[in-house]
């Protein structure tokens, strides 16, 4: 079930392959801490948020949760590297910001971590914004691709 007060749609945030089997259901899949976290960012950032785009006519698919389907996981497996990306346990999520380069999106999530909800971690060297919920012990942990 959606979130009361959460202004994502459940498109932006699952992929295709989850979407379509799961519907509405695959709001379980999604854990709160990065629901939370989410909602921090966009209330304190005060300006559009994109995940996924497939569902608004865009390209983008795999940016929240991914599943076994995704050519992200395949090429993963296929080359039998272990894949516990925070994506695949619905953790994680790859941004952007309306008009805000990705370092200026990091800069301010850091210059505010003190106010958010649950510990993080950013990926660094990337032209997007990867957030997620993995708890290195410490409030703001960061990992190169």
């Amino acid at each position: 079930m959606r979130p009361e007060g959460f202004k994502f749609q459940l498109h932006e945030l699952v992929c295709k392959h989850v979407l379509k089997k799961y519907g509405e259901r695959a709001w379980m899949f999604i854990d709160q801490r990065a629901i939370d976290v989410l909602h921090w960012l966009r209330e304190g950032i005060g300006r559009p948020i994109q995940i996924n785009t497939y569902g608004f006519g865009g390209t983008d698919t795999q940016s929240g949760l991914r599943c076994n389907l995704c050519k992200l996981v395949q090429n993963k497996t296929k080359a039998q590297n272990p894949y516990l990306s925070a994506h695949v346990l619905g953790k994680a999520w790859d941004l952007s910001v309306k008009d805000m380069t990705a370092d200026e999106v990091r800069s301010l999530i850091v210059e505010h971590i003190a106010s958010c909800p649950h510990p993080i971690r950013l990926e660094l060297d990337v032209a997007w914004v990867h957030i997620d919920v993995y708890d290195m012990g410490m409030r703001i942990g960061y990992f190169r691709p």
